[in-house]
């Protein structure tokens, strides 16, 4: 009897998550990011608004909905914004028609990050119940309920969706690999998800290279027929998806990326600024405007969006002018990078609160409540870029061993965890560069939030696959 009663690994997983995380979000007074200055176009283009004298550095419970004509109704179509149009409808439904209270959106991300975690649990632990099984399930408890990442699920970050599309993705790809016949609709759901999670955010377009990486692995299982064709199609539509993402965002999102682009990576970290005008006939004066946000908190010598500071500033480079920069000028470069690497592991959003307002509280103040994965993080991991590269060609090399290993004995279902791996660690590479280059170093805690992700699922994987001696040793684990 005491045998049927024993929880399964992963089912421990998913109720620790559920109580740990589920408290904070639902119990008042609730826990989540607080607003930094990134919701207004989000807010407005869902139908909502702020609601008059809210408290700003706290999280926001409830907003005012809308209730006539809206021109900036889904003005851009992504995957957050469906997802808060469904929370915006059960709201209307069940609690009303012009407050929207924040814990229907979080009561959705919540149910979603539940079942990514299950997804993700299954394919990484599996269903036996080994000594060995339930350690990984306490160190997976310990990361993916950390509040660093978390809070993300009560707010208006792209994170959230994110962070549980991701679960989703690597879940399924190791579930698949399990499976000796073809599993149809795991496939699809594969595919499904990557598309989603392009459509987030259009920084997200920047998971491309990754997510064609872990495609080739699902493609490449000896049932599928007419390999290079499909592979050839999902490249296709993947890069297509993430064009459309990348462009889908307003003309004004479009050119404070651009300028921040300049004035918070090229001018950030160079010592002649003023350099700069040599090549694309900008005025030096615009050089004041280092550092500077599109969106200034003080006093700013020359404004943004000034018709003559477009004119004299932002029209006299581009995309690729600011590409050959860099590449002529790597050093500056490295210091960028190394920007983001500092950045990496700091997962909770700059000038954001984490509780909602109750008397004696402060603004921005930020939570304790269950943080030891992220403050080890933070507090211990090197933030130097070249050691990121380090890391993943030393994880590289030992996949790519195991994965020539595998191949010779035939297991082709353990050799395909090593495509997951690339495409993971590709992230890790590939993507802080780009973002240096197309946002500098602005909103870092959006932009570089799947590169630390990453990396952590690339963590957890690699110690499943040492523990339940999938790398090195024989196993006696068989496909189902």
């Amino acid at each position: 009897m005491r045998r049927y009663l024993q929880i399964s690994p992963v089912a421990a997983v998913v109720i620790a998550c559920a109580i740990i995380v589920g408290i904070p979000m639902f119990i008042t007074p609730i826990h989540g990011y607080s607003d930094n200055g990134d919701f207004q176009m989000l807010l407005a283009s869902n139908d909502l608004f702020q609601l008059p004298h809210t408290k700003i550095g706290y999280t926001i419970q409830k907003y005012g909905l809308m209730r006539h004509y809206n021109q900036l109704h889904l003005e851009h179509l992504t995957t957050q914004s469906v997802v808060i149009q469904i929370a915006v409808a059960l709201n209307r439904w069940f609690y009303s028609r012009s407050i929207f209270d924040l814990r229907f959106l979080g009561a959705i991300h919540y149910l979603l990050y539940l079942g990514g975690v299950a997804t993700f649990a299954n394919g990484l632990i599996g269903r036996k119940k080994r000594r060995r099984n339930y350690l990984l399930a306490i160190v997976l408890t310990l990361i993916l309920a950390d509040s660093a990442f978390t809070l993300y699920l009560n707010s208006f970050y792209p994170q959230a969706l994110t962070l549980i599309l991701m679960l989703y993705l690597a879940g399924l790809f190791l579930s698949l690999m399990c499976y000796k016949q073809e599993n149809v609709w795991q496939t699809f759901s594969f595919f499904a998800v990557a598309f989603l999670l392009l459509m987030v955010h259009e920084s997200n377009s920047l998971l491309c290279i990754g997510l064609i990486i872990a495609g080739i692995g699902v493609l490449s299982r000896p049932h599928h027929h007419l390999i290079h064709g499909m592979m050839l199609c999902f490249t296709a539509l993947l890069l297509l998806v993430g064009w459309i993402s990348a462009n889908n965002l307003s003309p004004e999102a479009s050119q404070m990326n651009k300028y921040q682009a300049m004035t918070q990576g090229k001018l950030l970290t160079t010592s002649h600024p003023e350099s700069i005008s040599q090549t694309t006939n900008i005025d030096p004066q615009f050089t004041l405007m280092r550092a500077q946000s599109y969106y200034p908190n003080g006093y700013a010598a020359l404004k943004a969006e000034d018709a003559e500071t477009k004119r004299q500033f932002t029209q006299r480079y581009d995309l690729p002018w600011l590409i050959s920069a860099y590449a002529t000028d790597l050093p500056q470069m490295g210091r960028l990078l190394d920007v983001t690497a500092k950045n990496t592991m700091l997962l909770r959003p700059k000038f954001a609160g984490t509780q909602a307002a109750k008397p004696g509280s402060k603004p921005q103040f930020k939570t304790k409540y269950f943080t030891l994965f992220s403050q080890m993080l933070a507090t211990f991991y090197p933030r130097k870029y070249a050691f990121n590269c380090l890391l993943a060609a030393a994880i590289a090399i030992v996949y790519g061993f195991a994965f020539v290993r595998h191949l010779k004995r035939g297991e082709r279902w353990l050799a395909s965890r090593f495509w997951l791996v690339i495409g993971l660690l590709a992230i890790v590479i590939a993507s802080p560069p780009a973002v240096v280059v197309l946002y500098g170093t602005a909103d870092l805690s959006i932009h570089i939030f799947p590169v630390a992700f990453s990396l952590c699922l690339v963590g957890m994987v690699l110690l499943s696959d040492v523990v339940q001696h999938r790398l090195w040793r024989n196993t006696n684990e068989r496909q189902t």
